[in-house]
């Protein structure tokens, strides 16, 4: 696309944004009425996607087949189409959310558009909001602008009141997200982009699962965006007529092609030209639904004929576009003067957008006020998670209880040294695989918030996943601290500080090491597999710990394994913690105890060459294969959206 269209392009958006055509004509008066330099103006040419069905599958299918078109700032684009048809796989490549397998060109201001400078200046609100349901609607806002802004606090705190004021927000802003309606939580969802006013906003399928009248609402909020001189780009199944008229620019897509682009009012004419007659009182998207389904007839190809999949732009006169229906507005007439001030941005602002463009700063925080902030926000969110907190603590300390007094009293007395020899495995079993299910069963869920904040460049990745981890280091040392204190102290373990602490510390490392496992299978798997699956990983390093079978009497073939359990070395551990260091002579309790002597018991378990330090370095090397291995994991994920 020219200068020349640019221009052209850029005189119809003042006469959008301005509904007269008095319009200002000096540049200055259109920058300060709508920011046209901070303007996007998306074009896309002979774009096609191919995909497989499935991982394994050699064959491709083409999603997208050769499609082209052009979506303007100050206008309400609405991306239209039966289910299947490419809609969402078309907003997911011209967010850049897909890139593989993509062809085709995609121009941004006339110029190649650049991927990373595009993420940087764009939102893309997915189907499914992905809210933290654990924050209030100001905690999210806060969040949201202590990461994306630049500006004094006061400056955040005034752009966070009118953005909840013009969202309608502002009554539910100490409401927990979870706790929100279905409207409220698209308002919010679109609110928490607003806050550091990208120029193009992606939405799909906003008015998804809500009634007529918060659809109605939705979509007004989204015209206003678009008419204060945003891009606004949405996907939409079928909308009823009222929703139809209120937008300014239909691109419908069908079987991977479009065979509309053009405005609402020209909907009806097209169809004409082409020998189909929309019925009176008859909904037009209905009617244009029913074609594409097939219902009149193969005319699909002739449609995408007549519009060129999507060239041809003679259908889509501004002269309408003007024309704004006061009936359907359902907003104040200040909404769009409220969306052309949230766009205004502070020198600080201004100032770190030109070093962003010029490749000096990706994120608007750095990595360390990303960590500070992501702690906050996972310190309230973990103080409010009764599952995974209280829940955890809770279990650790009835757990404890439990086996306290089953196994009562047994720690020095040489009578019980099998008894307690069980009791020592089944502690660091219990720890590795409460700490193994929590992260399993919870990660999964963050995966989605992940992706769409990560995309819509909130944070890094590595302070994200640094931050999460920190957060939940306190709580799984307190659970561990409870559990020991009680079992150990109950079970009457020696005594003394240098053994109970190399014992807690073992026991540490444990249950870390089972954490991040858990969580590379939770970032691998969705919650429901790896409930099925994790247990079944974590089996094998059971069988090999050498508590069911020892090294010595496992056959030569298999002795490898019990190199790869880290539970053998956890265990062989706390053996040494407990029962090596010069452990003097045991009480016995009856005429004759065969295990008196500590080293007695090490040999016969096959653990007294077990050095305690080796297995705790071979633990903490573990820990970091894993972390690393986790990490490159969620990495990869995020890149490819899987």
């Amino acid at each position: 696309m020219g200068t020349k269209v640019l221009i052209e392009m850029q005189q119809q958006l003042r006469h959008v944004v301005t509904g007269s055509e008095n319009a200002p004509t000096s540049t200055k008066q259109l920058e300060d009425l709508m920011d046209v330099n901070n303007s996007i103006f998306l074009v896309f040419e002979d774009i096609t996607y191919t995909a497989r069905p499935w991982i394994l599958s050699g064959r491709k299918t083409e999603l997208l087949k050769n499609v082209s078109g052009e979506f303007r700032a100050g206008e309400l684009t609405a991306i239209m189409g039966l289910s299947g048809a490419g809609k969402s796989t078309l907003m997911d490549v011209l967010t850049g959310f897909t890139t593989a397998g993509v062809t085709g060109n995609i121009m941004v201001n006339s110029k190649a558009r650049n991927l990373n400078e595009f993420r940087r200046l764009s939102a893309y609100i997915m189907q499914n909001d992905n809210l933290q349901p654990l924050l209030t609607v100001q905690e999210a806002m806060n969040i949201a602008a202590e990461l994306k802004l630049t500006i004094t606090s006061q400056q955040k705190k005034q752009k966070i009141d009118q953005i909840l004021t013009t969202m309608s927000l502002d009554s539910c802003r100490y409401t927990r997200t979870g706790k929100l309606s279905g409207g409220e939580r698209k308002r919010l969802a679109i609110a928490l982009e607003l806050i550091n006013s990208p120029p193009i906003l992606f939405l799909d399928e906003p008015t998804s699962g809500l009634d007529s009248v918060t659809s109605k609402y939705c979509i007004t909020l989204l015209k206003q965006l678009a008419k204060s001189g945003q891009t606004v780009v949405c996907s939409i199944h079928q909308p009823s007529a009222s929703l139809l008229n209120m937008i300014d620019h239909l691109y419908v897509v069908a079987d991977g092609n479009c065979v509309y682009s053009g405005s609402t009012q020209n909907l009806v004419p097209y169809l004409s030209s082409l020998g189909l007659q929309c019925p009176m009182h008859y909904n037009p998207a209905d009617y244009l639904m029913e074609i594409c389904n097939g219902d009149y007839g193969k005319y699909l190809p002739e449609m995408v004929n007549a519009i060129e999949n999507g060239k041809n732009n003679a259908w889509r006169s501004t002269s309408n576009v003007t024309n704004v229906n006061h009936q359907e507005e359902v907003i104040a007439l200040n909404v769009t003067a409220s969306f052309q001030a949230l766009r205004q941005r502070s020198p600080l602002e201004i100032q770190h957008v030109r070093s962003r463009h010029k490749g000096s700063a990706e994120y608007a925080t750095g990595f360390w006020k990303q960590l500070v902030i992501l702690l906050k926000r996972n310190a309230i969110r973990l103080s409010r998670d009764k599952v995974l907190t209280f829940t955890r603590l809770s279990m650790h300390f009835i757990i404890a209880i439990v086996v306290g007094m089953i196994y009562f009293k047994v720690g020095q007395d040489a009578v019980y040294v099998l008894d307690n020899f069980n009791l020592l495995f089944f502690n660091i079993m219990f720890l590795m695989f409460s700490a193994f299910s929590a992260t399993v069963t919870t990660f999964p869920s963050e995966l989605p918030i992940i992706m769409r904040e990560h995309f819509n460049r909130w944070y890094k990745l590595h302070s994200f996943y640094l931050a999460n981890k920190i957060a939940d280091f306190p709580i799984q040392f307190i659970a561990i601290c409870l559990y020991i204190l009680i079992v150990y102290y109950m079970s009457d373990q020696l005594l003394e500080l240098q053994r109970f602490c190399l014992y807690t510390l073992m026991c540490f490392a444990v249950s870390m090491v089972a954490q991040t496992f858990g969580l590379l299978i939770g970032t691998g798997m969705k919650v429901q597999h790896g409930m099925i699956f994790g247990p079944l990983t974590i089996l094998p390093f059971l069988i090999f710990s050498g508590f069911f079978v020892q090294f010595r009497d496992a056959h030569p073939y298999l002795r490898w394994l019990f190199h790869l359990s880290f539970l053998k070395y956890g265990f062989e551990g706390v053996m040494i913690a407990i029962y090596g260091y010069d452990r003097p002579k045991l009480f016995c309790s009856d005429v004759y105890c065969h295990f008196a002597i500590p080293e007695t018991l090490l040999n016969a378990v096959d653990m007294k060459q077990a050095n305690y330090w080796f297995c705790l370095i071979v633990l903490a090397a573990l820990y970091v294969m894993l972390d690393i291995g986790t990490f490159t994991l969620l990495k990869y994920k995020l890149e490819k959206r899987i």
